[in-house]
């Protein structure tokens, strides 16, 4: 069984909290999909949050900052749908391996896409600096295994934290690029209604698992308050990555 949650539209703090709270206490296979409200830029676990700011473009306005538990670069989170999944390596129809997840997950999702009409392909090598330190974008610098674009573009990517054997795997799906991204990143051409539907359908035959829908435990909504209110409600994580050890 797969549990899929409710379709979430919200700010950057929730969703990280959210997707933490499954992470440390999900007891089934659990996917859920998500939308952003207001865009929001994300930054990777070890980005410098200056840095990054100093790179946003000159009259977007205040756009908000939230910093992801995973690593890689930092992501202007707008006409896209997000994706969290969480598991056990080895387990729930999941590689022992995290290198062995994306793609799994990415070529069930590009296969799925290529029944759209959406004209990708996967990135056959690794582009740019992995520690992001001269271009902090995410989009503008594919993985393998990520989905681009013919002309390069990135549309698909995803980051991984595990714990022990539990896994969380998280990812966007640009419908569109953005303000930041501009032509770094690409869009599939499907609106958001499609693009869910897609992923629900391709990544539980992905784990071989059947969906199920469902919602968050008690225990769930619990650690979701206390992660929010300890690190992700706390300028001083988002900022300097300061506080409880995630």
């Amino acid at each position: 069984m797969l549990r899929l949650l409710p379709l979430l539209t919200a700010d950057g703090p929730l969703h990280m909290a959210t997707d933490e709270a499954l992470l440390e206490g999900a007891t089934v296979p659990t996917l859920r999909l998500y939308l952003w409200q207001p865009a929001t830029v994300s930054l990777g676990y070890f980005q410098d949050y200056q840095a990054v700011l100093a790179t946003l473009p000159r009259g977007a306005g205040r756009v908000p900052v939230v910093r992801r538990i995973t690593g890689g670069g930092a992501i202007w989170h707008q006409h896209e749908v997000t994706y969290c999944l969480v598991g056990r390596l080895g387990a729930d129809g999941l590689p022992g391996r995290v290198r062995e997840v994306y793609p799994l997950l990415h070529g069930a999702l590009l296969a799925g896409l290529r029944t759209h009409g959406a004209a990708l392909e996967r990135q056959a090598a690794t582009v740019g600096d992995r520690r992001y330190a001269a271009e902090p974008r995410c989009f503008a610098a594919p993985a393998v295994d990520d989905l681009v674009a013919p002309g390069g573009a990135k549309v698909l990517g995803s980051a991984a934290r595990a714990r022990g054997e539990r896994l969380l795997v998280h990812g966007s799906l640009k419908l569109a690029s953005n303000a930041w991204d501009a032509e770094r990143a690409g869009g599939c051409g499907l609106d958001a209604a499609t693009v869910t539907a897609l992923f629900e359908r391709t990544v539980a035959a992905a784990l071989g698992l059947v969906l199920v829908a469902g919602t968050l435990t008690p225990l769930e909504e619990a650690a979701r308050a206390r992660i929010l209110a300890q690190r992700y409600g706390d300028v001083g994580w988002v900022e300097r990555r300061e506080g409880p050890r995630p």
